[in-house]
């Protein structure tokens, strides 16, 4: 069923956003940004439905204007027109396409809408029509039109547009607030939407009204941010979204009682005490400051966060776990030999430092990891003796049937060695040669042998100087018997 969405946003310096980021993650392409030097690929993706730059209708198809239709040339002089930290340097417009709509006829819509506001502000407005993603809401047709928050013409960028004034500039001007602009455009796309259901034969409508100006007795969903909205749609409920919605039930309860500027009250001093406590603190340096090791290090502090949250609510960290793993397997199924050999590649590559966390985990999980252990042993004890003495059985079994050789088997083996070899030596050569051997060495007579200088000196420790001289290891187990 169609549904009403519109909501406009910047993309600001300020807050880390680059419009050729923007522009190559929403069209699918590959864009450098020649002010910062990075290259931002976002070819790989295959939602994208359509995609182009929309200019105004006096503009459209001039050969002095061709510069606008490449989206790095665009997006690369909107980056240098903006010349501080945090320079807005374009406006976004989300918007949610019906989906009963044929492909052409959303983009005919979108299409129509994003001409009216390049005509209006005289802007190039960048359109990309997404469809829904493998597993997401099927109904998830939507379309992002990136607008130049500056002019353009066959000069190049030119001033800010007036939907960009400032208060002061727009009253000189004549022009009313920047809300009545943005209210006007939502009850615009209300109407091309519906516009579009009439003519595709559907009785479908949407409303660009809130539920109270529609006199419409029903309680409105509160509004969740784009990180706990996603991460709730991976992961299942947050505590974020929880405070959010517990938030949100308290002031529809306070509504009914008419409490509601209590309500405010109390959301307003809790307000300035987070504010209070967040000037005790440290101030944190600006991310894009830090340094690669830096950023690591708050994330590490971040993810050592989360697991004493985790460890409040276990079922909902299996949840986490359990999603995470069937993603991995989703993942390695793909490429399962390819995955492989970048996991060996990257071991071989970080071997060190690979092995230095896995001593400092183990170092400091040390009584966790050992209670495990214990803990499966015990649970596994059985299941460990059952194998033990199968083994067991099996090995003694082999013995038996193994077939050993009779006597006369073994009489006629060594006859073949002797005739092979040849007769050995006699008792008396081998005495001869023994004493020849013993007169050759200066050896004493066994009976009567004493301590050797050799057998004292071994005992002795080695000088610290004569690396030659030092003790070496016995190898007569015996002695340790």
């Amino acid at each position: 069923m169609a549904t009403y969405f519109l909501r406009s946003s910047h993309v600001s310096r300020g807050k880390g956003s680059l419009a050729t980021r923007a522009a190559a993650y929403r069209a699918g392409e590959r864009i450098k940004d020649e002010r910062t030097g990075l290259i931002y690929d976002y070819s790989d993706r295959r939602d994208i439905a359509y995609k182009e730059v929309v200019l105004p209708s006096d503009l459209a198809g001039r050969a002095d204007m061709s510069w606008t239709q490449d989206r790095a040339t665009l997006w690369n002089a909107m980056e240098y027109a903006g010349t501080r930290h945090n320079s807005r340097t374009a406006r976004e417009w989300l918007v949610l396409v019906p989906p009963e709509l044929t492909p052409q006829q959303r983009i005919a819509l979108v299409r129509t809408f994003a001409a009216e506001l390049s005509n209006k502000y005289r802007a190039a407005v960048d359109v990309a029509i997404h469809e829904p993603r493998p597993g997401a809401d099927r109904r998830n047709h939507h379309a992002h039109l990136l607008m130049t928050n500056r002019e353009v013409s066959p000069e190049g960028v030119g001033p800010r547009t007036t939907l960009e004034l400032g208060g002061r500039e727009r009253r000189q001007r004549g022009l009313g607030p920047t809300r009545d602009d943005y209210l006007a455009l939502r009850e615009r796309w209300a109407a091309l939407t519906n516009e579009a259901l009439h003519r595709a034969g559907f009785n479908q409508r949407v409303d660009h009204r809130s539920l109270e100006q529609q006199g419409r007795n029903q309680t409105p969903r509160p509004p969740l941010p784009d990180k706990v909205f996603y991460a709730e749609r991976k992961y299942g409920p947050s505590q974020a979204g929880d405070e959010i919605r517990a938030r949100h039930r308290e002031q529809l309860e306070a509504s009914k009682k008419g409490e509601l500027s209590a309500f405010k009250e109390r959301l307003r001093e809790r307000a300035v005490e987070e504010i209070k406590q967040k000037g005790i603190r440290p101030k944190q340096p600006r991310r894009n400051t830090l340094t690669k090791e830096q950023r690591n290090e708050l994330r590490r502090e971040k993810y050592a966060e989360r697991r004493v949250t985790a460890r409040l609510d276990p079922i909902r960290e299996a949840q986490k776990r359990e999603t995470a793993r069937k993603q991995f397997h989703k993942y390695w199924e793909k490429d399962p030999e390819g995955y492989r050999q970048r996991r060996r590649q990257y071991r071989l590559e970080n071997a060190n430092e690979i092995n230095r966390k896995q001593r400092l985990y183990r170092k400091a999980h040390a009584d966790e990891l050992n209670r495990a252990r214990r803990e499966y042993r015990a649970s596994h004890a059985a299941e460990e003796n059952r194998k033990q003495r199968e083994y067991r059985q099996r090995a003694a079994l082999e013995r038996e049937t193994s077939k050993q050789p009779t006597a006369e088997e073994s009489a006629r083996k060594w006859l073949e060695y002797r005739e092979s070899h040849g007769p050995g030596p006699t008792a008396e050569e081998s005495a001869r040669n023994w004493l020849a051997y013993r007169e050759a060495q200066q050896l004493p007579d066994p009976a009567h042998s004493t301590p050797s200088a050799d057998h004292t000196r071994r005992n002795e420790p080695a000088a610290a100087d004569d690396p030659d001289d030092r003790p070496r290891p016995t190898h007569d187990h015996d002695l340790e018997l």
